[in-house]
C-alpha cells in the first residue's frame, strides 16, 4: 500500500512549526476558502466547518493524501471576533476584550484525500483578559501585529500581557497557538501515521 502523503492545509507559520514538532514529512497548501460567518452560527460550529471546507477543497486537489486543517474562533460576550486584519481592528478588539472573558475553539480536522472521510475533534479554552489600557494595547499591536490571529490575541507572545485567569483543561496550550496537537495526535495514530 502508498504511503499517503501529508498536506497541512494552512499558510500559517505557527501552524506550520507546530506541526514540525511531530517529526513528520509534510507540504503545506494554503486552501483560501471564505471565512466568513454564517448567519447564527454558533463559535465551535463555525470553526469545525472552516476547518472540514478547508481540508475538502485541497482533497478536490490532491489525492493519496492526508489533509491537517485546522481553524480557530474565538467568541467574546456573544460576539465572533475573527482575524482583524489591520491595526485599527486588532485595536477595537483588544479594547472590546479587556477585562472580559473570551473563549477560543481550535478544530482539527484529517481527511483522507481518496475517500474524502475525515475526523475532526475540537479544543475549547476560556481565558480571563486583564484590564487592558490604550498606551498597552497600542505597544503591543505596534509590536507583535497580531493581525492573522483570532480577537488579535497570540498566546506564544501575549500570555503575560493579556491574561489574568487561564484554566488548561485541554492540558494542550499548542491549540491556542493554532493546532491542538494532542487532539491531532490522537487522529494520527488513527490513521497509522504515529
Amino acid at each position: 500500500m502508498k504511503k499517503k502523503k501529508i498536506i497541512l492545509g494552512s499558510s500559517s507559520k505557527f501552524r506550520k512549526n507546530l506541526l514540525r514538532t511531530l517529526n513528520l514529512d509534510f507540504t503545506c497548501i494554503s486552501p483560501d476558502i471564505n471565512e466568513s460567518q454564517h448567519s447564527n452560527e454558533e463559535p465551535a460550529d463555525m470553526a469545525i466547518r472552516l476547518a472540514i471546507e478547508k481540508a475538502k477543497k485541497i482533497c478536490s486537489q490532491e489525492s493519496d493524501s492526508l489533509v491537517i486543517s485546522s481553524d480557530a474562533c474565538a467568541s467574546c460576550k456573544g460576539k465572533i471576533l475573527g482575524k482583524p486584519l489591520t491595526r485599527k481592528i486588532a485595536i477595537e478588539y483588544l479594547e472590546f476584550i479587556s477585562n472580559k472573558t473570551i473563549i477560543f475553539h481550535t478544530s482539527i480536522c484529517v481527511m483522507d484525500s481518496n475517500t474524502m472521510e475525515y475526523k475532526i475533534d475540537i479544543a475549547k479554552y476560556t481565558i480571563k483578559i486583564k484590564e487592558l489600557n490604550k498606551n498597552d494595547i497600542i505597544k503591543y499591536v505596534d509590536t507583535h501585529e497580531p493581525y492573522y490571529s483570532s480577537a488579535a490575541f497570540r498566546y506564544e507572545v501575549a500570555k503575560d500581557f493579556l491574561i489574568k485567569e487561564f484554566n488548561d483543561k485541554e492540558n494542550d496550550i499548542s491549540g491556542l497557538i493554532g493546532l491542538p496537537l494532542k487532539k491531532l495526535t490522537n487522529i494520527l495514530k488513527e490513521y497509522n501515521v504515529l
